[in-house]
């Protein structure tokens, strides 16, 4: 990854807002409000904290985030990782020693975010399976 490519947020910066951007985005510092990028990836570092909703291509965190995770592709939950939020993405990688609270769906098929949404439950018609 070419250093020019990465959108750095360092320990020192507090940001609040809205963020899209194109290519990496490593976040050090804290963040809360909404991020999203179609094709770029997302890196929460160990001192990153973030309180946002997440909608990208990629994404590897090693430090917290408190907020849902939208990937189109792959989420990596690296060791010592702290995800309270639900979770969505085409393929996931957790390592040993993550906290991870909230729920997950992973799908290789893929998923399109408009269509999938959490705490959605489908009703399905109840049978009557035994007859008296």
């Amino acid at each position: 990854m070419a250093e020019e490519n990465v959108t750095n947020l360092t320990a020192d910066v507090d940001v609040k807002g809205t963020i899209k951007f194109g290519k990496v985005m490593k976040i050090e510092g804290k963040f809360e409000g909404e991020l999203e990028s179609n094709e770029g990836e997302l890196i929460i570092g160990k001192a990153g904290a973030i309180k946002a909703n997440v909608k990208v291509k990629n994404a590897a965190i090693e430090g917290r985030v408190d907020g849902n995770i939208f990937a189109s592709e792959r989420v990596v939950l690296k060791q010592k990782a702290q995800l309270i939020g639900d979770l969505q993405a085409k393929t996931l990688v957790i390592e040993e020693g993550v906290v991870f609270v909230g729920q997950c769906n992973v799908n290789p098929n893929g998923m399109k975010p408009e269509k999938q949404t959490f705490g959605e439950v489908k009703k399905e018609e109840k049978k009557n399976i035994i007859s008296r």
